[in-house]
């Protein structure tokens, strides 16, 4: 008991600091910049003469301008504040009112240094290998600073703040508290017992956090004369202490090394907690990796690739419009505060149920639960032979690949003497009508169409022919029919070539054979099929015809404890007791799930209710302005659902660099018709 509160105490003022310092941080830089713009704006105003404006030097322009821009942007922040410091003491009224609340404020921000939204912040790890020994001693100074000059700031705030609020008749401490917060010490905290109290404690250190609250609140109802900018700065040092705590010099910091010592003795060893293995990288394997977070477990993710994918945008990587870092994201960087984590780069091989390890290449990692969060892979309906001549796109390397497939088309159409052979060079087969298959179509028409005007000058790229194929009587089967006849109409307008109910029979170098017709074509892909992974073979489990595993009603595999999968790796009846399709979402909401199952196996609580896919709707994009959204009885197609998916797209991406170059990107291609990513490499 000890032990979780004292975790969750820890864990809720640590996040605490983490989300309310900067934002204190950064009003405070935005508040002394006001101050300094203000300032020039009275001074220009002051003259001997009322009917003269004083112009002030360029050096005062300079200053007064610039440096109220650094200091809100947090670039130089340390610097500029200690010329403020250096000028308030000079006897500067640029600072008044209550100039040891200001002072203790800029003397926080040249000790405490730069926060997340500072340019210093930005900047700081390229200063610490930055090719000059004068910058790096810098670094290194002002990191000595920090980590001795917080726990001192913080005690010597304490100190003031509690001798400020206290009445006394020592004629030094009255001026002192006037000082310190513009008015006479006593007049701020109401009755007298209330600010004894307060003051003691925050001499001592003892329940800072809550003493400085219930100093805040005083401040903000207290009937003293005190201008707007004086409590506003009282404010901000008095929640920076509710923010920081009492530092190292307190009886806070005591009695947390005091229980933190009580947890030690009491908590498990690490290697005795239960292990979890989590195979696969992918949406439901990272899901369920967080789904853990904060659980008394080690986790142990494995999977063959370093990154974890967003696979709904790997066509845009195919077809030149992102690269494959826009799209990726190092598993390891997604769980850096995860303590409970460890990445393991490695090739699962099989599974050994009787001794409940995993079988790498390399070792065998032992297991008290298993996830299996695999994936899938290309299915070609027991055509493996085709895949040489028609590959498919789960992976960067399949996307850079056709991406170069599809460039290089073009490249040769330019080169090739013969019309014939040029002809092929300029038609695209793409195989399968689902989300896949029509995302691909639309983006080589439009690749085509407008990505390469008069760039060639034998060939016109905006003449070539795009075909999709598809076996079924519609394109987008797991759609209602009118967003299928929507997405229809949109790749005819775009010059697709859409053809139904034609089953592929063959696939060569020279094209499809379908129906007793042969399609000449170079570049054939495939988006009709997938099989899941080896799991069901690892585990001597029954597989269906596309590979899947059977999973229970709570996504474990039956007959194994302990053994969950998930993903497209399992066949689940958790849709209303219809199959659970293969989408993200489903397979987020299952790790999910499977977290849950986890945990409460590890409290030793009742299993949750039997898994349940709740569908939140199906998108799929054809190309600019054109796009479907099927929500059940909510239909969008068009600008509308264009303009949703690009937006749901860019929140579900991985990282705030990811969404950002993202956004920049499609701007540019909005805006230019350019792809910026036509790279030919080695495939």
């Amino acid at each position: 008991m000890i032990q979780d509160n004292f975790k969750f105490l820890t864990g809720l003022t640590a996040a605490t600091r983490a989300l309310c310092m900067p934002w204190l941080m950064l009003i405070a830089r935005a508040w002394f910049a006001q101050i300094l713009s203000v300032h020039q704006i009275m001074a220009m105003a002051e003259s001997a003469h009322p009917s003269v404006l004083h112009v002030p030097s360029s050096v005062d322009v300079a200053f007064h301008m610039i440096v109220p821009l650094l200091l809100f942007a947090g670039f130089l922040s340390r610097p500029i504040a200690l010329m403020l410091i250096s000028q308030t003491l000079g006897g500067s009224s640029m600072i008044s009112g209550a100039i040891g609340v200001k002072l203790a404020l800029l003397m926080w921000l040249i000790v405490s240094g730069p926060d997340v939204f500072s340019l210093d912040h930005l900047l700081k790890r390229g200063m610490s290998v930055f090719p000059s020994r004068l910058m790096r001693a810098g670094d290194r100074f002002y990191d000595v600073l920090k980590r001795k000059g917080t726990p001192l700031a913080l005690l010597a705030i304490r100190v003031a703040l509690a001798l400020a609020i206290v009445r006394q008749s020592s004629p030094v401490v009255q001026h002192a508290g006037l000082m310190m917060l513009g008015v006479p010490a006593g007049t701020l905290v109401q009755p007298a017992w209330l600010a004894v109290t307060v003051a003691l404690l925050l001499v001592l250190g003892a329940c800072t956090r809550l003493s400085a609250l219930i100093l805040a609140l005083e401040i903000s109802t207290a009937a003293v004369a005190m201008s707007m900018d004086d409590r506003l700065a009282v404010l901000l040092l008095v929640l920076l202490i509710a923010v920081a705590g009492g530092g190292l010099f307190s009886v806070d910091r005591l009695i947390s090394l005091a229980l933190s010592s009580v947890a030690r003795r009491k908590s498990e060893p690490e290697r005795r907690l239960p292990h979890v293995v989590v195979v696969g990288g992918g949406f439901g394997g990272v899901e369920t990796v967080r789904g853990l977070s904060g659980l008394p477990c080690r986790i142990t993710l494995i999977d063959q690739r370093n990154h974890h994918l967003f696979q709904p945008l790997l066509y845009q990587v195919a077809t030149a419009a992102l690269s494959p870092a826009d799209i990726a994201t190092p598993i390891r960087e997604l769980f850096r505060a995860q303590r409970n984590v460890r990445v393991q780069l490695a090739q699962v091989t099989g599974v050994d149920t009787a001794k409940r390890e995993v079988l790498t290449a390399s070792r065998s990692v032992s297991f008290d639960y298993l996830v299996l969060a695999t994936g899938a892979r290309h299915g070609y309906f027991g055509k493996d032979a085709w895949a040489q001549f028609a590959p498919g796109l789960k992976t960067i390397d399949d996307a850079v690949s056709i991406r170069s497939r599809l460039l290089r088309a073009f490249e040769e159409a330019e080169n090739a003497v013969d019309d014939t052979v040029r002809n092929a060079w300029m038609t695209f087969v793409i195989v399968g009508g689902g989300p896949t298959g029509i995302e691909l179509a639309g983006a080589i028409r439009e690749l085509a169409h407008h990505g390469m005007s008069d760039e060639y000058r034998v060939i016109d790229p905006s003449t070539a022919r795009v075909i999709l194929l598809q076996s079924a009587d519609r394109i987008l089967p797991a759609f209602s029919a009118a967003s299928s006849a929507a997405a229809q109409r949109s790749l005819s307008s775009l010059g697709v070539e859409v053809r139904l109910r034609s089953k592929v029979l063959s696939v060569d170098t020279d094209g499809v054979g379908i129906h007793g017709e042969h399609i000449p074509a170079r570049t054939v892909l495939w988006a009709a099929g997938v099989e899941a992974s080896a799991a069901a073979q690892w585990l001597g489990q029954e597989a269906d015809s596309s590979g899947r595993l059977a999973v229970s009603a709570d996504l474990s595999v039956a007959g194994l404890d302990g053994v969950f999968a998930l993903g497209d790796t399992a066949l689940s009846l958790g849709w209303n007791g219809a199959t659970v399709p293969g989408l993200a979402s489903a397979a987020k909401q299952q790790g999910r799930y499977a977290a849950r199952v986890i945990g409460l196996r590890l409290r030793g609580r009742p299993a949750p209710p039997p898994f349940q896919y709740r569908h939140s709707g199906s998108l799929a994009t054809i190309g600019r302005q054109a796009a479907v959204a099927d929500f059940g009885r909510v239909r969008l197609w068009g600008a509308p659902a264009w303009w949703f998916w690009g937006a749901a797209h860019i929140v579900f991406l991985a990282g705030s660099r990811n969404r950002l170059t993202v956004l920049l990107n499609w701007l540019w291609a909005y805006l230019t018709y350019k792809r910026t990513t036509r790279l030919i490499s080695d495939e």
